[in-house]
């Protein structure tokens, strides 16, 4: 009886202790999932948030005017000459009287108000009449040569000449708006001065910087990266030369951008000022400067899709007589075009937000016409140089990181796409050579 009872007490205790170990894996299961579920939703939360805010503080600001006029405002002075008289007998019949736009009878135009990159209410000239003193009788006071009005200047102010002799002043901003410009034109008889300001705060320049310079980039970087992919997986052998290489290729894509930006400040900024005679960054500085950031990410990327070919393919291409150069043209590089694309695609991505380095090795300098051997700024950069001020503009940059997050979004969306693309014409191509068996 005895043993009898001394062996369900260890059963039973063998039991319990199954049990608990069950409850103890269980809980710490629940844990486990519950601490990764409550950073999962943390993460999404903050991202949603930025993205969030970067949508409504920037939605007001990302409008035609941004992007199509330049950040700096250019500034028009014009006058009628001082024995100009504005007669009564012109024909002003050719103005096509919008609704939305007043006119002025008296000279011949029509002024009308739109929004500014501060979301403010300007006033331009939107129609002149063939026989408005403004179309061909205005001089530029500075050169004394005729200057046509275009939309693209604002009116700052206007002095006309009144026929008792005083002036009168109107300015752009004026609470009465198109109205009052209107109105106070029709009490002079000549303009005495005035002044016309395009717009500025624009990012037009840095757009199209920022285009030249990803062009140039995967001009440079993407030969150079397939080449070194090609060599490693292809020529390369597993021996220690080998292993050190592709350890510093693993340690560049970890070295902060920054440095990089030093290194094409203090190499590639002399050379290429010896050889164009340019005097600090440029955009040929920037991109080879980027080029030296994207390179590691583009070599492993194509190794990883030399490396998932089937070697019966090269193997049977040099059975068959071709040579290595025809192999890598024939076999190798089409077969891994996939991945070719989503290096040059993820190079982009990173190119387009790069701005740290972009800083030493191409500048700060925002200017009108963006060229090959000047500073220029891109969209990242122009983001920093409009925060960096004393007014910091937050709308504004908000803005160019929308357009940035949507690049960098439909790049991620044709990374996903194109190798679904190249299988699918794969698999097609593979059906269309298989030909049935004739008995």
């Amino acid at each position: 009886m005895s043993k009898n009872k001394n062996n369900n007490k260890k059963s039973i205790s063998l039991s319990d202790i199954v049990s608990r170990n069950i409850k103890n894996r269980r809980f710490k299961d629940y844990f486990t999932n519950g601490i990764t579920s409550i950073f999962s939703f943390l993460c999404v939360l903050i991202l949603a948030l930025v993205i969030g805010y970067v949508l409504v503080e920037g939605s007001p600001y990302l409008t035609t005017n941004f992007i199509t006029t330049n950040y700096a405002q250019s500034s028009v002075t014009l006058k009628t000459e001082n024995d100009f008289v504005l007669g009564e007998n012109r024909d002003y019949s050719d103005l096509m009287r919008y609704e939305d736009t007043v006119y002025s009878d008296k000279w011949g135009i029509g002024i009308k108000s739109k929004k500014d990159n501060d979301q403010n209410d300007i006033y331009y000239i939107s129609e002149i009449s063939v026989n408005s003193p403004f179309n061909n009788e205005m001089i530029r006071a500075d050169d004394r040569t005729i200057f046509q009005v275009t939309p693209d200047f604002y009116i700052n102010y206007l002095t006309v000449r009144t026929e008792e002799g005083t002036y009168v002043t109107v300015f752009g901003n004026d609470d009465g708006g198109a109205e009052a410009i209107i109105s106070t034109l029709d009490q002079g008889i000549a303009i005495q001065d005035s002044d016309f300001k395009t717009l500025g705060g624009g990012i037009r320049s840095s757009l199209i910087t920022t285009v030249i310079l990803i062009l140039f980039t995967i001009v440079f970087s993407l030969p150079l990266g397939v080449g070194g992919a090609i060599y490693l997986a292809y020529y390369a052998k597993n021996n220690r030369l080998t292993r050190i290489l592709r350890s510093l290729v693993d340690m560049s894509s970890g070295i902060p951008s920054i440095i990089f930006g030093l290194v094409g400040a203090a190499i590639f900024i002399p050379i290429m000022s010896s050889m164009t005679g340019a005097v600090g960054g440029n955009v040929i500085t920037g991109s080879l400067t980027l080029t030296l950031i994207l390179l590691p990410t583009i070599v492993k990327t194509v190794e990883e899709s030399i490396k998932a070919i089937n070697p019966s393919l090269i193997q049977g291409s040099l059975a068959l007589g071709a040579s290595n150069f025809q192999t890598i043209f024939k076999i190798i590089i089409p077969n891994s075009l996939d991945g070719i694309l989503n290096a040059a695609i993820l190079s982009i991505g990173r190119a387009i937000g790069e701005s740290a380095a972009l800083v030493f090795a191409m500048g700060t300098l925002i200017t009108a016409t963006p060229s090959l051997t000047s500073s220029n700024t891109s969209l990242a950069v122009h983001i920093w140089y409009i925060l960096s001020g004393e007014h910091p503009a937050y709308g504004q940059a908000c803005a160019i990181s929308i357009m940035i997050l949507c690049v960098v979004l439909v790049l991620s969306i044709i990374s996903k796409v194109i190798p679904i693309l190249l299988n699918r014409r794969k698999k097609k191509g593979a059906k269309q050579n298989v030909k049935p068996i004739q008995k």
